[in-house]
């Protein structure tokens, strides 16, 4: 993290402003209003262009703002007037790192770390660095020398958390996590971490239980950060969304009185909002003391169980299944009657009646996710499962990451339908996407399910591009073979591919109804580079 500009480290410097200016400067970027941050250090620079607390502070805000070239430039100008500037070469190594130069990065903390022996920020960053770098044995050691000089510097037990268990030593990992949990206890990213390498290691019961208390600290009663954006921001469809759930559980006799006067409220929230222009729309304060207790929080959960006799259907050919995935180029193919009537009845009552849907999409559709709510032991005994019954697919792919897409029946609509996930890859060797809601439900049985085409993103391309640079892929899928395989949506079908392949939500409409939204789950196993 960029420390926020100080007057300490430069006080020596003659050309600085009156300290009263800096302080309300500082306090701007302090606040996150970086544009008028910069914008005001900007206009102070010309009438003190040796200022290295002022190009400090432009530096830092040009790097909050993503704009890393302007940002280093003011860092440099800043060293050539006190070369001895530690902080800044902190934060011109943050803004080397964030912009994909971790060896530049290293060396601009080395220089910090010279200046100033007891750096401890400056180690953990360079640790990141190096970890980011593919060098997690000197991470370990960057990680140890902070904690040498900062025993209790909680960040760092994370962070060498994550570098243990890519140097494959996952017990170590659970040992630093605790000992962050010995000093923040309610540090919601290690109960999650944990939760996953506990996956790993085969102990569901204990990975479902810290990925339980992970939920509980983020969406519980008294969440570790009441302000977060989810709590803040509505949309339309989320709000409709949560409408429909609320009498669905009414209807299916949970708590009925409780769920029926939030239908009602919510939807009076809904008739006081103005839903033109952005989709995505922040809730004033009086709708958010109105919503407080209940809004994108875990109101009700249902239990999944896992099944004495296994989730998957025992009708599988799983040596067709595995020869069909084989014969594509890459990858791919689908599986029908994927799970048990009684694993797809639970999983399916788990996702309409638990309130876990709180990531609004643009384009109408909710996310939800194991950390918050999604992890149920059902769903991980699926994975486990599938890892079990097609070993040549899975390898020693271990499960990664897991989540649940939920979409609106009604808006968003073009001339083809309703528009899904753009075509992207994920950051996993194989992925597993299945469908759970009743195919009656599927106006189109042609459509409505998965695009998967037979180009793979470039291993070199970084997550932000092979994920969402609409632009490159779009180009890429031009100049690749073109051929793409199109598997329609059908209840309890899953699809089973090269992660690394892209692919998008087919076009799709769907009856109107909540359960008859579409609904699907995601599971991704092992690297994307296995």
């Amino acid at each position: 993290m960029t420390k926020h500009p100080q007057n300490e480290e430069a006080k020596n410097i003659c050309q600085d402003p009156p300290s009263e200016q800096l302080q309300s400067i500082i306090n701007l970027y302090n606040q996150g209003l970086l544009q008028q941050a910069l914008s005001e250090s900007s206009q102070m620079l010309e009438k003190f262009p040796n200022s290295v607390i002022l190009l400090n502070i432009v530096g830092a805000s040009n790097a909050a703002l993503r704009q890393f070239d302007a940002a280093i430039e003011s860092y440099k100008k800043a060293l050539e007037i006190k070369p001895d500037y530690a902080e800044v070469y902190y934060n011109m190594g943050v803004a080397l790192k964030d912009k994909g130069d971790p060896e530049a990065a290293i060396d601009s903390y080395k220089q910090a770390i010279k200046i100033k022996p007891d750096y401890a920020e400056a180690y953990n960053n360079m640790a990141n660095a190096l970890k980011d770098k593919g060098d997690p044995e000197a991470a370990i050691d960057s990680y140890k020398q902070a904690l040498k000089i900062k025993p209790d510097y909680v960040e760092v037990y994370y962070n060498m958390g994550v570098a243990l268990k890519d140097k494959g030593d996952p017990e170590a990992a659970i040992d630093s996590y605790k000992q962050a949990i010995k000093i923040k206890p309610d540090f919601d990213g290690v109960y999650h971490n944990m939760g996953m390498i506990l996956i790993e290691m085969g102990q569901r019961d204990n990975a479902f239980l810290n990925l339980k208390k992970c939920h509980e600290l983020i969406r519980g009663n008294d969440p570790v950060n009441p302000f977060h954006k989810s709590f803040l921001t509505i949309s339309q469809a989320k709000i409709e969304h949560d409408i429909e759930q609320f009498k669905y559980l009414a209807d299916s006799g949970y708590e009925v009185e409780k769920f029926q006067a939030l239908a009602e409220l919510y939807r009076d929230v809904s008739l006081e909002i103005d839903w033109s222009g952005k989709q995505i729309k922040q809730l004033s304060n009086e709708h958010q003391k109105l919503l407080k207790e209940t809004y994108n929080r875990t109101i009700n959960v249902l239990e999944a169980p896992e099944l004495v006799n296994g989730a998957l259907s025992d009708t599988l050919e799983r040596g067709k299944i595995t020869k069909d995935y084989f014969k594509h180029d890459h990858g791919l193919t689908y599986i029908d009657n994927f799970l048990t009537p009684s694993a797809l009845n639970s999983i399916r009552k788990f996702l309409l009646g638990s309130t876990i849907w709180f990531d609004i999409k643009i384009g109408g559709y909710l996310g939800a996710y194991l950390q918050e709510g999604l992890a149920c032991p059902l769903l991980l005994q699926i994975a486990d499962d599938l890892r079990i019954n097609f070993p040549e697919i899975f390898k020693n792919h271990q499960l990664k990451q897991l989540w649940a897409y939920k979409y609106d029946s009604r808006a968003y609509k073009d001339d083809n339908g309703l528009t899904g996930i753009n075509p992207h890859a994920d950051l996993a060797a194989v992925n597993v996407n299945f469908w759970i809601t009743p195919a009656t439900a599927n106006l189109n049985p042609e459509s409505g399910g998965l695009i998967v085409h037979n180009t793979p993103a470039p291993l070199e391309w970084d997550f932000k591009t092979y994920n969402a640079n609409k632009e490159k892929i779009a180009k890429h899928l031009e100049n690749g073979s073109r051929e793409k395989s199109i598997v329609p949506y059908n209840e309890n079908r899953a699809v089973v591919f090269n992660s690394n392949l892209i692919h998008e939500t087919d076009r799709f409409e769907f009856k109107e109804g909540y359960e008859n939204r579409r609904i699907n789950v995601t599971m991704l196993f092992g690297s994307r580079e296995d």
